[in-house]
């Protein structure tokens, strides 16, 4: 059986003054699917965690059907490397409440960052080390353990400025948290930074083979390069950083191989455009669509 790709949205990247209206936009462009921040719903109802109620999980899987979306992640990104033990704990506690929530939406995975070793979560050298990866690996355990006790699954995306920085350190995470049910979300260009990008190809092969058979989602995006390392960004001290854009709009990142090995899968691979807007949604659309053809 050969796989296929199903393309969704960032549904905070979508316009529109309610969820209802984002849903609808999203529709309307051509997706099927999205990606769902925590924080979006918690901004539309003016809540945390304890606004993730079966009424209003109803009330949304009402809209996504009406509108003939999925929600193929429910994001609940965390910054699993905290040394804030207190911060650890409110992790976990978000975790099984987004678990819960996905579970009522039927959202197959609930998302997040591998995060970075300071309370700021700013990006340092720190995030590099063995007790950066010890930290992650249990953190991000606990919040897996959380996950499965409400019927879920954690998926982790790997990325330069966050612990899990290669294939080669987010396939060690994996090892040392040794649950089956932790996956990953695969963004190829999260793993790239300027000074990497003559051997993006060789790159982004090692971490297929790496973490291929734990990918539970893709994320598309493209990037141009810009001389401004200040601004927070994939930063590596060459001077200049990456800004990301909607997957086949610069021309910068080739998604084709990442496409060819999804459609190599068995059964439906998430694929969630990020950075996209309206004026380039039907772009990445064509781009991505042209893979599957």
């Amino acid at each position: 059986m050969m796989g296929t790709i199903r393309i969704g949205a960032r549904l905070h990247d979508v316009p529109g003054a309610s969820i209802e209206e984002r849903l609808h936009a999203a529709a309307e462009a051509g997706f099927t699917s999205i990606h769902l921040a925590s924080k979006l719903l918690f901004k539309e109802w003016d809540c945390r965690e304890e606004g993730l109620t079966e009424e209003r999980a109803k009330q949304l899987t009402d809209m996504l059907q009406r509108e003939g979306l999925v929600v193929d992640v429910f994001g609940c990104y965390k910054n699993l490397a905290t040394p804030d033990p207190e911060q650890e704990k409110a992790n976990t506690r978000a975790f099984s409440a987004c678990g819960r929530f996905a579970r009522w939406i039927g959202a197959p995975m609930v998302g997040s960052e591998t995060g970075r070793p300071n309370a700021a979560s700013q990006i340092t050298e720190g995030r590099k080390g063995e007790r950066a990866l010890a930290t992650l690996i249990r953190q991000a355990g606990e919040a897996a353990a959380a996950l499965e006790d409400e019927g879920s699954r954690l998926a982790l995306e790997p990325g330069w400025n966050e612990v899990a920085c290669t294939p080669e350190r987010a396939a060690e995470a994996l090892e040392g948290i040794g649950m089956p049910s932790v996956g990953i979300i695969l963004d190829p260009v999260s793993l790239l930074h300027p000074t990497s990008l003559a051997s993006q190809d060789a790159l982004i092969q090692k971490a297929l083979e790496l973490l291929g058979d734990r990918v539970l989602a893709l994320h598309a995006k493209d990037y141009e390069v810009i001389d401004n390392e200040d601004a927070a960004g994939w930063c590596d001290g060459s001077g200049r950083r990456l800004v990301c854009h909607g997957a086949g709009t610069t021309g910068a990142f080739d998604f084709g191989p990442v496409a060819r090995w999804a459609q190599g899968q068995d059964g439906i691979m998430p694929c969630i455009v990020e950075n996209g807007t309206p004026e380039t949604f039907a772009k990445s659309l064509a781009y991505l669509r042209s893979f599957m053809q």
